[in-house]
């Protein structure tokens, strides 16, 4: 599983919540290091903030699934709307499986990825 988050706490948080439940977590604090990152070692599920220095989760998300077409997807995001554009909205066209707006529970995340990857 691959976590992709600028906020270095946030993304800290989200990977101890996931690693609790046993899952083996790679961290990438922006899109550059998340795609050097996924392409070394394609993961089964990417968790993906959309908005990102560097390269953003619009630009990843349709990368890695050209990538790996198979890959489950969890775009992730602060803000809803960046002018007239819903951003979790354009990230599910892009590609992404399902969206979490942020803030949310660490139990909504953890049983969302499970849900992708029991889908997978």
């Amino acid at each position: 599983m691959l976590v992709v988050e600028d906020d270095a706490e946030f993304r800290r948080v989200v990977s101890h919540a996931l690693e609790t439940v046993g899952h083996a977590v790679l961290e990438a604090a922006n899109g550059e290091t998340g795609l050097r990152l996924f392409r070394a070692e394609p993961p089964d599920l990417v968790i993906c903030d959309i908005v990102m220095p560097d390269r953003d989760g619009i630009e990843l998300i349709p990368e890695m699934r050209a990538l790996q077409p198979k890959v489950k997807i969890l775009a992730i995001s602060g803000r809803q709307m960046i002018g007239m554009l819903d951003v979790l909205n354009l990230a599910q066209r892009l590609g992404a499986d399902a969206t979490l707006a942020k803030p949310f529970q660490m139990e909504a995340l953890v049983a969302l990825a499970g849900t992708l990857l029991d889908a997978a």
